[in-house]
């Protein structure tokens, strides 16, 4: 079963002595779920969890399979909203929101998902409207979309 990332009001942090500080543990995963370097705090790519290793399936290549589970018992919508939930997560670990982000990064399995996936974006951007890409891609893990961010807001 994925894990959810641990809750945004206990963050695990530490500062390297360049000034970075590195928030969060997406266990199993051995990366940040956010990273404060200066005024910018980058997030790592998330989809709308955090998934165990042991579910990938991969062809005989190595290349990774979707079983087809997760996306059958949800939809498109729904882990659009989860990803975005779980990158706001992230950036809430550094004092940031949605509006302090300027540039985004959406990485689609399927590009007929992206008016939808656009309706969804524009939800969480009303007060901002960050640059943005979009690509698509055949993810390491079983999502239909990823999202990592960049947030501009400076220490006091």
């Amino acid at each position: 079963m994925a894990r959810k990332p641990a809750a945004a009001s206990a963050p695990a942090s530490f500062t390297t002595p360049n000034g970075a500080v590195f928030y969060g543990d997406p266990l199993p995963y051995p990366i940040s779920r956010a990273v404060r370097a200066g005024d910018f705090v980058i997030t790592s790519a998330f989809g709308d969890r955090v998934p165990l290793p042991e579910e990938t399936v991969y062809d005989r290549d190595g290349f990774p399979l979707p079983t087809g589970k997760r996306i059958k018992t949800l939809s498109f919508a729904e882990e659009a909203h989860g990803t975005f939930r779980t990158v706001s997560e992230a950036l809430a670990l550094a004092g940031c929101t949605f509006d302090d982000v300027v540039d985004s990064q959406v990485w689609l399995r399927d590009p007929r998902d992206f008016l939808e996936m656009n309706r969804i974006y524009a939800t969480y951007y009303t007060k901002s409207r960050p640059i943005r890409s979009v690509f698509q891609n055949a993810f390491m893990l079983e999502f239909r979309i990823e999202l990592k961010v960049v947030a501009y807001k400076p220490l006091k």
